[in-house]
């Protein structure tokens, strides 16, 4: 077997980076035929071509032994810190990054936040194109050497924003709620799926974005969108999927809980001149409540790892919807509400497609679409 991480034996960052890709690409296919079974039989997965340096983001904690920085990930199970130098997962910038970081620290003589003290606790960092957003997660902002750290991150990037959270908080949380944007560009923006992508730290992205265009362009498939379809895009998030759906739909209305993601999603269908997207900020079961029967209606959902709750799930059959595509980070909780869907309503599974968004770990994406039957 050949070593491609000499970190494997001690960090909790991945499973199997060493092992043979076809074989956990097996596995996962087993295990999702498995889960899946109670409602259908799901299609071989899609795989990537390269299953490293896939990785956009990167999350790195601080941790102090003996007088040294420790900078890395957690270990299994664990809140020790192996220290790396690089991730196979993230690729060449991920070593930049952490070369970068252990000369700031050294250089200003900075301590990781610990029983006695401290300031560092973590580093959050996007980077696509060679563009960079890196925050800082920290218990004060009264610091020096930030100037440094943003004109040598310029150096090595192509593009850089820079952020400091400020985080209080005695349990493990990487970002607490305030943000503070440093020096750089307030957004990391690139292009993705023909849409102008700008986000801020705190917003979701997929970590595999080549995997996740196909996702996106193959629930649009499914979605079977016309010129005269209405979309309900509920989980919306920063509106990557809202904005490729209203280049094909009549309109979209996307729903999403979070403020600071549907500020972010307004900003994004600016830059895209995507007029025909109605942004309702609010809890799902209740932005459906206001929802009106359209004649060709659709549903897009991207829930959080939980899935859905059964009050959202009875609002969205309510509406007869001729399609519902299920996006899902999480098999399980996927299954549980599709088989809830299927109980009490005129529904059929007509496709599931799963595809390895995360290449050595346990977990899996899918689509799952439904068809109302006429």
């Amino acid at each position: 077997m050949v070593i491609k991480c000499k970190y494997t034996k001690y960090c909790g960052g991945c499973q199997g980076v060493n092992d043979d890709y076809a074989k956990s690409v097996t596995d996962k296919q087993s295990s999702c035929n498995k889960i899946f079974e109670p409602i259908g039989t799901p299609e071989n997965i899609v795989t990537n071509f390269f299953p490293y340096k896939y990785r956009n983001k990167l999350t790195l904690a601080f941790a102090e032994l003996k007088g040294k920085t420790l900078i890395g990930f957690f270990e299994e199970g664990s809140i020790k810190v192996t220290d790396i130098d690089g991730c196979i997962l993230n690729g060449d910038w991920a070593g930049i990054l952490i070369g970068i970081l252990r000369e700031y620290i050294s250089r200003f003589k900075l301590r990781p936040y610990g029983a006695n003290g401290g300031i560092l606790r973590y580093a959050h960092a996007r980077c696509v194109d060679s563009k960079i957003q890196l925050t800082l997660c920290v218990t004060t902002d009264n610091f020096a050497g930030r100037s440094w750290l943003y004109n040598k991150l310029k150096q090595n990037f192509n593009d850089v924003s820079f952020y400091l959270n400020i985080n209080k908080r005695t349990d493990r949380a990487v970002f607490d709620k305030n943000f503070k944007f440093e020096y750089g560009n307030k957004y990391l923006t690139f292009d993705f799926a023909g849409v102008h992508v700008s986000i801020c730290p705190s917003s979701f992205l997929q970590v595999n974005l080549p995997i996740a265009e196909k996702m996106y362009k193959k629930a649009i498939e499914f979605l079977d969108i016309k010129d005269s379809t209405q979309v309900i895009d509920l989980y919306s998030g920063v509106g990557i999927t809202s904005i490729m759906f209203c280049r094909v739909a009549k309109k979209v209305i996307a729903i999403e809980e979070n403020q600071n993601a549907v500020s972010n999603a307004k900003h994004m269908a600016k830059i895209n001149n995507a007029g025909n997207i109605e942004f309702w900020a609010g809890k799902c079961e209740d932005m459906l409540d206001k929802m009106k029967p359209a004649d060709d209606l659709v549903v897009f959902v991207d829930p959080a790892r939980m899935g859905i709750e059964k009050g959202v799930l009875d609002r969205i059959t309510s509406l007869s919807p001729r399609k519902i595509v299920y996006m899902s980070c999480n098999p399980e909780t996927c299954v549980r509400d599709i088989k809830y869907i299927l109980n009490d309503s005129n529904y059929q599974v007509s496709a599931i497609k799963p595809y390895d968004m995360f290449p050595f770990t346990k977990h899996i994406e899918s689509l799952v679409c439904l068809q109302r039957q006429v």
